[in-house]
């Protein structure tokens, strides 16, 4: 058991060690073009290569930010600060990591697309439907899509469980002679665990 455990400190500690590796170079790549939209990029793999408590991670936010400050063609500045929202998003797991830098992006988002609206020659709208159309980007872009935590958890558990349990009738149930008690456990549990599966899937 110490064996394995330390086997699995190493392998997390290689994966890390990587991933900052991966983080470093993206960064430094980044601070070297003087070509925006590649810095941009090159930020939003570091970030991508997330690691929690890394130095790196703060310094991709800061830097896709000041770049798009730079920028001064509006579909260039909303590329970029999408860019950093996309890319925060996808660095969730059971947590989401710089909520703050989300919130003070999303009204910048909101504010572009509304203005864009707006400006659109197609469009009847004026600066009388600001509000209306500043709110209504709000409200999309603060929808919450992702499945839910708690759910999420049990589909996985269930899984592992209903597997567990066709392993526990082969195993124990499928003796010679035949146990039927075995059998009648792990049928039980492979019925329950599945069902709970399909309705953590469902619900999730």
């Amino acid at each position: 058991m110490k064996k394995i455990s330390i086997i699995f400190f190493v392998i997390i500690f290689l994966f890390c060690a990587k991933a900052f590796i991966t983080q470093k170079n993206f960064i430094s790549e980044a601070k070297k073009t003087d070509n925006s939209i590649k810095a941009v990029r090159y930020y939003e793999r570091a970030l991508l290569s997330y690691i929690p408590l890394s130095p790196y991670n703060k310094e991709a936010i800061q830097g896709i930010l000041e770049r798009c400050e730079k920028f001064k063609d509006t579909e260039q500045k909303l590329y970029c600060y999408e860019t950093l929202r996309s890319a925060l998003y996808q660095i969730r797991s059971f947590y989401q990591p710089y909520k703050d830098e989300i919130k003070n992006i999303e009204p910048l988002i909101a504010e572009i697309k509304t203005k864009q609206m707006i400006q659109w020659k197609y469009n009847n709208f004026s600066e009388k439907d600001y509000q209306r159309l500043y709110n209504h980007h709000m409200e999309i872009l603060k929808y919450d899509s992702s499945p839910s935590v708690l759910w999420s958890i049990i589909s996985i558990f269930s899984l592992l469980t209903w597997i567990g349990s066709v392993f526990w009738i082969i195993i124990k149930g499928f003796n010679t002679p035949l146990n039927k008690k075995y059998l009648l456990i792990g049928f039980v549990s492979f019925v329950l665990f599945f069902s709970l599966w399909i309705i953590g899937l469902y619900i999730a």
